[in-house]
This record gives C-alpha cells, sequence and structure tokens, in this order.
C-alpha cells in the first residue's frame, strides 16, 4: 500500500506538471502560428468556424511534434520541486532507491511513447489531411479546380504490379506519360508505355502506345498499340487527385507501400526509408529522455522551476539538432539508414544510463 501510494503521489505531480507544460507551451506555439497566419485569416475573410477547426487539428500536430519534450520538461519540473522540498531525501531515507523513485516515471513515460505511436501512425495522418486541406482551400484560398491536376502519380495495382502518369487531369480524365510495370517472381514479366491514359466509359485505356513483354529467358516481344484497354486498374479519377503527404505525415503502412512501389519501380526512396524507421525510434525520445531527467533533477541543489527549464530547454536543443543532422545526412546517404534513425536515441540513452548509474542513489 505504502508503494502504491509513493506511485499514485510522484505520478500525481508529474501529470499536474504534464498538463501546465503542455497548455502553456502547445498556447504558445498555437499563438505564434495564429499571428503568422493573422493576414491571411482577414484578408481572404476566413470564418471563425474554420479557424477553430484548424486549430484543432494543428493541436494534433503539436502533439506528434513535442511529445518528447512535453514528457522531458515535465519530469524535470515535478522531479526538481519534490527535491528543492526534501521530498526525494525523505524518500531515500526511507529506503527507496533513486531506481526505485523513478520506475513509475520511466514506465509512464514508456506507457506514452506506445500511444505517441499509435497516435501517429493510425490517427494524424487522416487528421493532419484535414487540417492542410483547410489551410490551402479556406485560408489561403488555393483554386480547387488546379488542386484536380495532379503530377507525379504512383499506384499500386497489386503486389506484383504498379503504374505511374506524368500528368493527370481529373475533369477531364485524361493523363500523359502512362508506364505500367507486371513483375513476375521479382522480374520485370510486362511493361506498357503509353502517350496517354483515358478514362472512358468507365474503363481505362492506353492511347499511342507500346507493349512489352520478356521471358524468362530475357527475350522480348514488342506490340504497339493505337488503343489498349487496361481492366486490372480499379481506381477512378477522382481517387488520383487524393493529396499524399509527406513522408513524415504520412502512415507507417502508407509510407511501407509508396517504398515498396519505388523499389519495384526504380524510384528513389532513401528518403522515405529513413523517414520509415524515424516513425519507430522518435516516440521512443519520450522515454529516453527520463532517463537524463530524473537523475539530474533529483539533486536539490541543481533543482527550482527556472534551472529545469533552462536544462530541458538545452537538452531538447541538443536532441533535435542532432536528430535533424542525422536525418538530413540519412537523406543524402552519407550515414546508414539505421544510424540515421537510431543514432541520436542510442547515444541519448547511452548518456542517461550514465546518469542514472552515476546519481547519488
Amino acid at each position: 500500500m505504502i508503494i502504491k501510494k509513493l506511485d499514485q503521489y510522484l505520478l500525481k505531480h508529474f501529470f499536474l506538471s504534464l498538463a501546465v507544460v503542455m497548455a502553456a507551451i502547445g498556447l504558445t506555439i498555437v499563438v505564434i502560428n495564429m499571428v503568422e497566419e493573422l493576414r491571411d485569416f482577414i484578408d481572404h475573410d476566413v470564418p471563425l468556424i474554420s479557424i477553430l477547426e484548424y486549430y484543432v487539428y494543428f493541436a494534433g500536430w503539436v502533439i506528434k511534434s513535442f511529445l518528447p519534450m512535453f514528457v522531458m520538461l515535465a519530469v524535470l519540473f515535478s522531479v526538481s520541486m519534490l527535491a528543492r522540498r526534501n521530498e526525494i531525501l525523505a524518500m531515500k531515507a526511507c529506503g527507496f532507491s533513486l531506481y526505485r523513485i523513478a520506475a513509475p516515471f520511466l514506465i509512464v513515460a514508456l506507457m506514452l511513447s506506445g500511444a505517441h505511436f499509435y497516435y501517429n501512425e493510425y490517427v494524424f495522418p487522416e487528421a493532419n489531411k484535414k487540417r492542410v486541406e483547410i489551410k490551402k482551400f479556406t485560408i489561403e484560398k488555393r483554386s480547387q479546380t488546379a488542386h484536380r491536376k495532379v503530377q507525379n502519380v504512383n499506384r499500386q495495382i497489386d503486389p506484383a504490379a504498379f503504374y505511374m502518369l506524368s500528368h493527370f487531369d481529373v475533369d477531364r480524365r485524361e493523363g500523359k506519360g502512362f508506364t505500367l510495370y507486371r513483375t513476375v517472381e521479382n522480374r520485370v514479366d510486362e511493361i506498357i508505355a503509353a502517350e496517354q491514359l483515358l478514362y472512358r466509359e468507365y474503363l481505362w485505356q492506353a492511347v499511342n502506345g507500346v507493349k512489352r513483354t520478356f521471358s524468362a529467358e530475357a527475350k522480348q516481344d514488342v506490340l504497339e498499340f493505337d488503343t489498349l484497354i487496361i481492366p486490372d486498374i480499379k481506381d477512378k479519377p477522382e481517387d488520383l487527385a487524393v493529396w499524399i503527404g509527406k513522408p513524415e505525415d504520412m502512415g507507417m503502412d502508407e509510407l511501407a507501400g509508396y517504398i515498396a512501389l519505388m523499389k519495384r519501380t526504380g524510384g528513389p526512396y532513401q528518403r522515405e526509408a529513413v523517414d520509415l524507421k524515424l516513425k519507430y525510434s522518435f516516440p521512443l525520445a519520450s522515454f529516453i529522455v527520463v532517463l537524463i531527467a530524473v537523475p539530474f533533477a533529483s539533486n536539490p541543489r541543481r533543482g527550482g522551476i527556472a534551472v529545469s527549464f533552462a536544462t530541458g530547454a538545452l537538452i531538447a536543443l541538443a536532441y533535435f539538432v542532432l536528430f535533424r543532422i542525422t536525418q538530413t545526412a540519412g537523406y543524402n546517404g552519407k550515414i546508414p539508414v539505421e544510424v540515421a534513425a537510431w543514432g541520436v536515441n542510442g547515444l541519448f540513452f547511452a548518456v542517461g544510463a550514465i546518469l542514472m548509474w552515476r546519481a547519488r542513489k
């Protein structure tokens, strides 16, 4: 019962601090963004309800991007205040080690990391698409007609078939630069290339093209055609105008599918491969920063809100700067994908483990 009450007491301080930190910093980020967007709100006479809806979705972006920093600051604030009031010292005098005191923070941080991962992959992508649509069409008043003319369309028909279009006009139901690839046992079986792809009478038709069929012995049959029906494309013209976001805004399954498509069609995917790994590593930052925050804040001589805030800001700055450096190096192929995704987490985990081990127990 004593142990359970101790955990409840520690977590009560943590969640209170987390709520204050999220409200204060989150509101600051929202206000800064609102000031930046204020001119568009006024010039384009954006309705108040649309502004409020936009910032509901924008708050989701703030949670996705800054939750590890919020967790770290909450731990620093709560533990440092307990240390300043000599409550950490009293817990140690009762026989509780720093490891035991840190345990509830670490367990909750690990649970928050799991929740953060689920949110990023299965909740945020759809909500973010709505945020981008509001920004484009309601706030910035971009033409939705122009949005229906898309470029560089890449779609998967099934695991062994993919097609690409360089341009597509949704309203005219016409595309240019059509190429379809079919594979069998990891080799190219068929390539269809055509000047145009038209949607007529509920069927896709390739116009003015060449169909190449390859045998297992690498022999090639060539057939030129004026019109060729492509019955296995099930997409409708409107489907091709669906917005595909930046890699960091896609869900994990969507991004993995895009990478598989690029691998089979020979397209570039280095940036996407790095971002896919980061989807696993970034949420774990909430757990890793707690390893650093607890031993630092538990020293009463280092306690205090001002010191905790300054320390948290420095740690967060160091983490995000190194994170962006390794991410960019991974994008450019200068370091392996695994190092780009996990290198910073590994470094901070090692620092946190050393600090926890060397701290006064």
